[in-house]
């Protein structure tokens, strides 16, 4: 008798603990909505949620061979992805992270008298909070494929997914905890093995579609790749995940029911293995705790540009190097850039031009013949992206510094100065960024289309060019700085923040600097077109030259007032300002 009180005790307990938990992340959003910053914001985001996804209209079936082919083929490619997935798991391992709790669990949980069963299951009920908000969001995405589920439904079906993966990859962890003895090592073996095979059957059904890479076209290979997941080794392989993602594939309530049983089963069973398993896991578990606390801390202050990292790394070599003596605006502009780097955006630049350069490649190979001018459009959709909002995405300047203001001021800089030195780095990057997509694209161009410009025209574009982009970007850059230093209680300042109140700011602010860099920009085009009327007509380079040049003149004017304003605006704010 005293053993079932104890047990239900504990249960009482963590159930205590799992209920408030969720009662004060509530309230705490709550308390943030009472503040009208956050309160406009909100609202501006769950507008956007409902403009997107729930508007009427705005998803909906259509017709049942569209939504029975979009179903298959969903069904199909998910269920392969989540194979590979759980194969890596299996045989790469790393999976430990999944027996994380957070650091107050550890500290008073793991001492307490409470069975590793017990805490198994609560860990399984905490998980349940992040899967039910991603089952939410991703049934708003479902949505958009149009298929004839209900809300509800696909809510559910999303639900069982995660469910099951998670469930799936804490059991891979406590099979792959050291010591590994007995059964373990044993299922460990056997899961491997077959992992493995799987591997090797599944590269040998994608033989057909490489052998044939770059004499058919993308959907053709793509078809002929769903064609050999379907034949008898590789669906067996993909059969559980295809069990998993199968209610996306019915086509009415009574096919989705059936199938939604099914996924229930599997999610059983999962719950019987993982608590079946006495393994001592509280040793990596606040190994895995600690590890997922760094790995936030590190996350948070890389995106506001600091410099946390989650393990010591040894620099060989200074790539950037910054002379111990000179101009103090310069050690700003150099702090900013490393930042940039820190944050990876860099790097991910990168990343994704060579990703382009690829696919654009493979789709020239493969389209018998398509113009190469038609390879340029990325590159330009790319420059263009950046220039209008790359401003937004990147915050190596006043929206990173300002939380740390009185530091600022005891710069040795005017206030003017100091917002130009912040306003140079990103300004900079993303001009380069910009005018490197722009030469890839004119490079991309055939001959014949690089011919329709003249000698002098050409000379004119590339002398004017990086000029405009890089007062574009001052002016785009200097709104967003202007937005900051104005309305630091409206613009999120350091770590980038989630929920819908930080989606209505974005919104918020975007519409704001766009409506703000379509004025600044309204005054230059409107000086060149009198003066240009003014002058008569003309034509050729001569005439580009000059209207560009008044162009960049009044930008650069327009540059100069901004940083002068906010200069003074700088040096008034106070640090109460900011909370």
């Amino acid at each position: 008798m005293s053993d079932r009180t104890g047990t239900r005790s504990v249960t009482n307990a963590l159930a205590f603990l799992i209920v408030r938990t969720v009662r004060n992340r509530f309230v705490t959003q709550f308390k943030r909505v009472k503040t009208p910053r956050y309160a406009v914001a909100l609202l501006l985001g769950v507008g956007y949620i409902w403009l997107v996804f729930l508007r009427p209209g705005a998803v909906g079936a259509t017709s049942g061979t569209v939504v029975n082919t979009v179903s298959t083929t969903l069904g199909t490619v998910a269920g392969f992805g989540l194979t590979v997935v759980i194969i890596f798991w299996w045989l790469r391992g790393g999976v430990q992270g999944s027996l994380a709790f957070q650091p107050a669990e550890v500290q008073f949980l793991f001492p307490a008298p409470i069975s590793r069963r017990a805490l198994l299951a609560y860990k399984i009920i905490r998980s349940q909070l992040l899967i039910i908000i991603n089952a939410v969001i991703w049934a708003f995405l479902f949505r958009r494929f149009r298929l004839s589920l209900s809300g509800a439904e696909l809510f559910a079906t999303a639900w069982g997914m995660f469910t099951v993966l998670s469930l799936h990859r804490l059991g891979t962890a406590l099979v792959q905890l050291s010591p590994i003895h007995g059964v373990r090592k044993a299922v460990l073996i056997a899961a491997k093995l077959l992992a493995a095979s799987a591997v090797i059957v599944i590269a040998i059904g994608a033989l057909p579609v490489l052998r044939q890479l770059g004499s058919i076209d993308f959907s053709n290979g793509f078809a002929v790749f769903e064609r050999t997941l379907n034949l008898p080794l590789q669906s067996y392989i993909i059969l559980l995940m295809r069990l998993v993602i199968a209610p996306v594939m019915a086509s009415s309530s009574e096919q989705w029911a059936k199938a939604f049983a099914i996924v229930l089963g599997i999610v059983a069973l999962h719950v019987v293995w993982v608590l079946s398993m006495r393994v001592p896991f509280e040793e990596a578990a606040t190994v895995a705790s600690a590890e997922m606390a760094k790995r936030r801390a590190a996350f948070k202050d890389r995106r506001a540009g600091g410099s946390a990292a989650i393990v010591t790394v040894t620099v060989k070599r200074d790539w950037l190097p910054l002379a111990p003596l000179g101009r103090p605006a310069v050690a700003i502009m150099w702090k900013n850039t490393l930042a940039l780097t820190r944050a990876g955006s860099l790097q991910s630049a990168v990343v994704l031009v060579v990703l382009l350069a690829v696919i654009t490649r493979v789709i020239s190979a493969t389209s018998h013949g398509a113009a190469d001018a038609e390879l340029a459009l990325p590159y330009l959709i790319l420059a263009a992206f950046a220039l209008f909002m790359g401003p937004r995405t990147v915050r190596n300047d006043l929206r990173q510094d300002l939380p740390n203001l009185p530091l600022l001021k005891t710069y040795p800089l005017s206030g003017a100065e100091l917002v130009l030195a912040e306003m140079a780095s990103p300004t900079l990057v993303l001009a380069i960024f910009q005018g490197l997509m722009l030469v890839v694209a004119y490079f991309v161009m055939p001959p014949s289309a690089r011919a329709k410009l003249d000698t002098a025209t050409t000379i004119v574009a590339f002398v004017l060019v990086p000029l405009g982009l890089l007062a574009v970007n001052a002016v785009s850059i200097g709104i967003q700085n202007g937005a900051a230093v104005l309305f630091p209680g409206w613009v999120r300042l350091g770590p980038d923040a989630g929920g819908l109140e930080a989606m209505g700011q974005n919104l918020l602010l975007t519409f704001g600097s766009m409506m703000a860099l379509v004025i600044a920009l309204f005054v230059p085009v409107g000086v060149t077109v009198g003066a240009t009327f003014i002058g008569g007509p003309a034509r050729g380079a001569p005439a580009i030259a000059v209207a560009g040049a008044i162009a960049i003149a009044v930008l650069i004017g327009e540059i100069w007032w901004l940083i002068g304003a906010l200069g003074r605006v700088f040096e008034k704010m106070d640090p109460e300002a900011l909370t």
